[in-house]
């Protein structure tokens, strides 16, 4: 998998997707950094085929509102990195199946995984 995670999301997330063989960037370093605009993170993500990662509410509106491919909203609060990798290891096997579909919105929580696969806006 290839994941772009945004400004609240911890670097240890981006070296545990490495080390377990997927590709993964955090957004301080493409861009502008933490800088950077969710819309232009956005067409960053689609254009590189990543599936962003983020915890803010603002991306949630803009996938729906622009139609951006794949992105995972973390609903989990301030964790450590440990808990926030086990949370992903736990639903891992899902995330692979899921990512292979050309859209997606996912919320991932402690004890949740609710997730939209494949659906048309209008436009």
């Amino acid at each position: 998998m290839n994941f772009l995670c945004d400004v609240h999301i911890p670097y240890g997330l981006v070296t545990h997707f490495l080390r377990m063989g997927h590709r993964a960037v955090h957004v301080n370093s493409i861009l502008n950094g933490s800088y950077s605009k969710d819309i232009d993170i956005a067409r960053f993500a689609d254009f590189n085929h990543q599936i962003v990662i983020t915890k803010d509410e603002d991306f949630k509106n803009l996938h729906f509102a622009a139609n951006t491919p794949k992105l995972i909203r973390v609903l989990l609060g301030n964790i450590s990195t440990q808990s926030l990798i086990d949370v992903f290891q736990i639903h891992l096997v899902q995330l692979e199946k899921i990512q292979k579909a050309d859209q997606f919105y996912i919320e991932i929580g402690k004890h949740q995984f609710i997730y939209t696969i494949d659906y048309t806006l209008d436009q």
